[in-house]
């Protein structure tokens, strides 16, 4: 190799090297998103100053040329990019280049499950001029954190399918005689599994609370509502950003980190079914409270239930029985399954949220055991996570992975993507699903969740109370599935 030759090499690869760390830094990307920037870079500075170990490397793969080396390393990177790393990079919220596309590409529609406008773009019926557009909600804030905004930085669908909305996925003569005809490009239409009617009913009941509501097909993964109070107002963003106490911006449906209170007594129960398979001769004689080395815990009002079943103390969300059962528990076994309910682990869900925490173990004092074992403590759950655990129970101990995303449409009407559904994992056996349900059944039937008993639906669940403080605040909490003509809704 000629000595001008490599130093033109090492001069074109130090500068390549300079303005991909320059591009990271700026952009605020993960180094391994420009890893063929800098491995390629690499090379270059390789082949320029030891050509010798260029010719090496390519003679170890077989290749005849250094340039060679490198040309079908490129070509192989760029395939493994397409395939597997362009969209997450392509929607990545500090690329910057597919919000650019915004002045020549109208953004697509978000429609409900029922094809109803959930956002779209106005054009002004000036198509040619997107200067001027802007985007519309129909239903105001009754969406905000499902769908997100487009101003003010992006969240909800509007972030998570940025990339969608703003690429026509059009044949390549589409775009041609676009870019002949000075066409503007339409966006991809997002279709979602969200209801209308679900989401409505579900916002309108928090209304004036602070508070969240998730909803889902268990046998499906469809995901009808996702509501969180208070909701995002646009018009008075500068309130919003200046205000560090105001949380409306926090998905509570996903993001939010609740104490649980009795809902948790599902996870306690399932404990101790799995430690003891003659779970069905548990007796308790609950007085009101319950002394352990010196800890007391007390019913709701001091209550006593007197003689229980442990279908009784489930159903009458039991202080004194669950708090003495978490004593009986073998704690490296209740986090192990903790853990296979998804506690302090990943959720199958592509949106922005939050772990559930479970912290106990072997070291755990009794005032810890006892506090968690009915849902105090230090145990935070999420709304999602929670209706994740329901619905896994509604579809007999398999969870189907929740998506918001039915289908992505181009503007041509032809289909780029479609979900299917998918089972993500068996949280528990058939038998003990079959169990959880006849105690969430008692729930509604006599115990704290009666006022259900009459329903149009048969209602399966628990409720909870949650202590934050002590001055007399609550978290309230509902978890569990609807049936009626052998369809399930769990929430």
């Amino acid at each position: 190799m000629s000595i001008s030759l490599r130093i033109i090499l090492f001069i074109v690869s130090f500068v390549v090297a300079i303005y991909v760390l320059r591009r990271i830094r700026k952009a605020k990307l993960k180094i391994e998103y420009s890893l063929f920037w800098i491995v390629f870079s690499f090379l270059l500075l390789v082949l320029s100053i030891f050509p010798q170990i260029a010719i090496a490397l390519a003679d170890l793969c077989g290749i005849q040329s250094p340039v060679n080396f490198i040309f079908l390393f490129m070509i192989g990177y760029y395939l493994y990019f397409v395939v597997v790393d362009s969209h997450d990079i392509l929607n990545n919220p500090y690329n910057h280049r597919i919000d650019s596309q915004s002045s020549t590409v109208i953004r697509g529609t978000i429609y409900s499950k029922n094809g109803k406008k959930l956002a779209y773009t106005d054009t002004k019926n000036t198509e040619s001029d997107l200067t001027d557009d802007t985007r519309e909600y129909p239903y105001g804030n009754v969406f905000s954190h499902a769908i997100g905004i487009t101003t003010h930085g992006k969240y909800g669908l509007e972030k998570m399918c940025n990339y969608d909305l703003l690429s026509s996925q059009t044949n390549v003569i589409s775009k041609i005689v676009d870019d002949f005809t000075d066409n503007t490009e339409k966006g991809c239409d997002v279709h979602t599994t969200l209801s209308v009617n679900i989401q409505k009913t579900a916002y309108n009941s928090l209304k004036g609370y602070k508070g969240a509501a998730f909803v889902m097909n268990p046998t499906t993964g469809e995901i009808y509502s996702m509501v969180s109070l208070p909701s995002t107002i646009n018009d008075i963003w500068d309130q919003i950003a200046n205000d560090p106490n105001d949380s409306r911006l926090v998905n509570r449906a996903t993001q939010g980190k609740y104490i649980p209170g009795s809902i948790f007594k599902i996870l306690t129960t399932l404990e101790y079914m799995r430690e003891n398979k003659n779970y069905n001769d548990f007796h308790f004689n609950c007085k009101g409270s319950t002394t352990i080395n010196n800890v007391s815990i007390k019913c709701f009002d001091g209550h006593a239930h007197y003689s229980e079943e442990l279908i009784d103390a489930f159903a009458y969300s039991c202080n004194s029985a669950f708090s003495t059962i978490g004593t009986e528990l073998d704690m490296t076994k209740f986090a192990s399954t903790a853990k296979g309910l998804l506690f302090n682990e990943k959720l199958p869900i592509e949106i922005e949220y939050n772990k559930s925490e479970f912290n106990l173990s072997n070291e755990s004092t009794t005032f810890d055991i006892m506090q968690t074992s009915i849902g105090q403590g230090t145990t935070l759950v999420t709304p999602i996570h929670m209706a994740m655990i329901a619905s896994s129970i509604a579809n007999n101990g398999k969870l189907m992975k929740p998506y918001l995303v039915d289908k992505i449409e181009s503007s041509d009407k032809s289909v780029v993507t479609k979900t299917e559904n998918e089972e993500y994992a068996r949280l528990m056996t058939k038998k003990e699903a079959k169990q959880l349900q006849k105690y969430m059944r008692a729930v509604v039937e006599y115990g704290t969740g009666k006022i259900m008993a009459y329903s149009k639906y048969t209602a399966y669940g628990k409720t909870g109370t949650a202590e934050i403080d002590k001055n007399n605040n609550v978290n309230s909490w509902f978890v569990g599935y609807g049936e009626k003509d052998g369809k399930k809704i769990a929430i």
